[in-house]
């Protein structure tokens, strides 16, 4: 029963991962200041709770997802997987017709252009390591220890697509299928450093070509 409200409760805070990048509180007629301030303020409120989750489940200090982390040439061959998946989804969901800033838009939910530079820049930065943190070391990690490590991924890349869209099968497919390698290369590395900065190239690679599109 313990292990299932575990999971319970990560499921219901899995959307809440977004919210670094998203400030909802902030309004467009306020100083652009005040949305960094609420994402940087969310980020703390954030990583706070992943670090009291992590010594509660897991019993371990978070500093050790960073160290011992392997790096070979199976992470490289992920990449790649990862850079095919995300070509198809940008090919697939964009449209050619529009600039580069509605496309952007249309991903994010921004019109305002600062808050896209905001959203983008947070992306870059601070969303990786709270995402990542969550779904690839606390919740795949928890997962791992209870179950298997197939499991542990799959499970894992679900909650981590529905997250991201529940609205839209082909992007929950897409999200699904990033988890899935995101959770390998966390996997293959014994840590978490590889996750985030494929999870860093994935947000840096969809800007690129959204630009060149």
């Amino acid at each position: 029963m313990k292990k299932t409200s575990f999971i319970f409760i990560l499921i219901f805070l899995s959307p809440l991962m977004e919210l670094v990048r998203y400030p909802i509180i902030y309004s467009t007629n306020e100083p652009l200041f005040h949305a960094v301030i609420e994402v940087l303020f969310t980020f703390i409120i954030l990583t706070s709770i992943i670090l009291y989750l992590y010594h509660k489940i897991l019993n371990k200090k978070i500093i050790d997802a960073f160290r011992n982390n392997h790096f070979n040439f199976k992470l490289v061959i992920i990449g790649i997987e990862l850079f095919l998946l995300e070509v198809s989804f940008v090919l697939l969901t964009a449209n050619p017709h529009e600039s580069f800033q509605t496309n952007l838009s249309n991903l994010i939910g921004y019109n305002d252009s600062k808050l896209l530079l905001l959203c983008i820049v947070a992306s870059l930065t601070l969303s990786p390591i709270v995402v990542e943190l969550f779904f690839r070391d606390l919740i795949q990690s928890y997962l791992k220890k209870n179950f298997n490590a197939k499991y542990a991924i799959l499970l894992s890349s679900f909650i981590y697509g529905i997250s991201h869209s529940l609205f839209s099968i082909i992007s929950l497919a897409y999200y699904i299928l990033a988890g899935v390698l995101l959770g390998k290369s966390r996997e293959e590395s014994n840590g978490i450093i590889a996750p985030i900065v494929l999870h860093c190239s994935w947000d840096i690679l969809i800007l690129l070509m959204l630009w060149i599109y």
